[in-house]
């Protein structure tokens, strides 16, 4: 499931706009080199194909389009969209009186009250985080479920306690594995995140099984086993 894409500006430019070089519908600051985009008449469409395709994009925008998740409808396909034109066109044949219509400004403009900002744009980017899962015997956990929390994101660690999941700042990860404390860490700058796991110490009643090593399938028959206990 793919996670919501939102926008903001940490540090503000006081560069001023007017002054600037006017390139199109925007602007070239001399200061930093760099076009700097007028988001402010578009739609969030709009802001998200010009942010796919530009790296550390500056832009001016109004207040409230920042911190917030972008609304990106998906495309109609062009099939369903040739489709409705045909049936359009069908409908309007034999009609031969043409209405004129005065047509709808759909203009936009930045009303004089609105908070205006700009700056570098600071979108969330992927991380790609590795690490290694061991037992309270400080040996390599296999089969320990990582999951980003909220969402249905999630791997395993291999037979070696090794994992990759590819998550985004501000995210929390997740480890777990029955008869095992679960351990929640926060995403931040680092890309390499190691745990240790702890067993729960809930009192169980049952067979006492001696183990001297156990493997990862064992864990899992074992777990098993405490489910229907």
């Amino acid at each position: 499931m793919k996670k919501p894409i939102q926008i903001s500006i940490p540090t503000p430019c006081h560069e001023n706009w007017d002054a600037m070089t006017p390139a199109d519908n925007d602007r070239f600051c001399t200061s930093c080199q760099k076009t700097v985009f007028d988001f402010t008449n578009s739609s969030d469409r709009e802001i998200a194909s010009v942010l796919k395709n530009t790296n550390n994009a500056c832009g001016r925008f109004r207040a409230t389009q920042l911190d917030r998740d972008l609304v990106v409808p998906k495309e109609k396909s062009t099939i369903w969209m040739a489709a409705s034109a045909a049936v359009v066109s069908f409908l309007t044949i034999g009609n031969h009186t043409i209405s004129a219509q005065t047509p709808v400004n759909t203009e936009q403009h930045v009303s004089e009250t609105d908070d205006i900002k700009v700056g570098k744009v600071a979108a969330p980017q992927t991380i790609t985080i590795t690490g290694v899962v061991l037992d309270e015997n400080k040996k390599p956990f296999g089969g320990v479920n990582i999951l980003i929390e909220g969402t249905t994101t999630g791997v395993q660690t291999d037979l070696e306690g090794h994992y990759t999941i590819y998550s985004k700042f501000g995210d929390r990860l997740t480890f777990s594995y029955i008869g095992y404390n679960p351990i929640t860490i926060n995403v931040t700058n680092s890309k390499i995140i190691n745990v240790t796991m702890d067993i729960d110490d809930i009192e169980l009643l049952g067979e006492v099984v001696y183990v001297k090593d156990r493997s990862f399938f064992g864990r899992v028959f074992h777990s098993i086993g405490n489910i229907f206990r």
